[in-house]
């Protein structure tokens, strides 16, 4: 089995003491460990980081980039918090949550507010539950996905993107902790179709072949060292529409406490 893994940087923020997850600041911010009806954390968190990645050079946006979308991900069949607000110097700004959970207009309102405001979930349903509880789930979007789903990689673009993408990382976490920054050297395949099969090979002189993988927060990882060891010119993906990524370890991320597996451990052997 490979050893990368899916990042949400939330976790790895919450590793560098910098949070993104409600559950978290919940947590962090009122200092208990069972979630009331309603709970609120600092906006000024995400904020932090939308700006820091607003900073990230052109030059290491060419490959990857990180295309923000706030969202509610629902991991116990129940439905979305009945209300997700700002709240500003005592005014109350409602924010949208589609059905999908994206939330459209979080980036304006969150950059628009004061340093001192809050964002508050309503989330009756879930309360009583432990306040690092995941079956209601805010991410960001904050991971680099390669540019293009074009199927095919050369190798020489993948070491770029993944350079590229662990400067996204970096400029999202605290400058102390910048150092210390894990390589990205790992590849994340991320299906939109969360049960298709996966389809990813190695393009060598021998003709296509089948890479083993390890499925972990929902996709494929793999790792370049698997490229490198069979002498392969590309990386290509078949199957179904796809996102990939450059990701650090699962090891990794399991240190951080980040990246808990869900659904079952599949590997990817399927012939060409």
């Amino acid at each position: 089995m490979t050893h990368c893994g899916h990042i949400r940087i939330a976790g790895l923020m919450l590793a560098a003491t910098t949070l993104i997850t409600p559950i978290a600041f919940a947590t962090d911010y009122t200092k208990t460990d069972v979630r009331g009806e309603t709970y609120c954390y600092p906006a000024k968190h995400a904020v932090k980081v939308i700006e820091q990645l607003s900073k990230v050079k052109d030059d290491k946006r060419n490959i990857v980039d990180v295309d923000i979308m706030p969202r509610f991900l629902i991991y116990d069949d129940g439905a979305m918090p009945d209300r997700y607000y700002i709240l500003d110097n005592e005014n109350i700004t409602d924010f949208t949550i589609n059905e999908d959970g994206t939330i459209p207009d979080f980036i304006g309102r969150v950059t628009a507010a004061s340093k001192d405001a809050d964002l508050c979930i309503e989330d009756k349903a879930r309360a009583g539950l432990k306040s690092d509880d995941e079956s209601l789930y805010f991410e960001m979007g904050l991971s680099p996905f390669f540019k293009t789903s074009r199927r095919s990689y050369t190798i020489p673009e993948l070491k770029e993107g993944m350079q590229d993408g662990k400067a996204h990382y970096k400029a999202m976490i605290p400058a102390t902790f910048r150092p210390f920054m894990p390589n990205t050297n790992c590849l994340l395949v991320k299906y939109s179709d969360l049960n298709a099969p996966p389809r990813i090979y190695a393009e060598t002189a021998d003709g296509q072949i089948a890479l083993e993988s390890e499925y972990y927060n929902e996709g494929y990882v793999i790792q370049l060292t698997q490229l490198e060891a069979l002498n392969a010119t590309a990386l290509t993906i078949k199957g179904g529409d796809y996102k990939l990524a450059p990701v650090p370890s699962i090891a990794t991320m399991k240190r951080f406490g980040v990246g808990r597996p869900r659904g079952p451990q599949k590997t990817a052997n399927a012939a060409p």
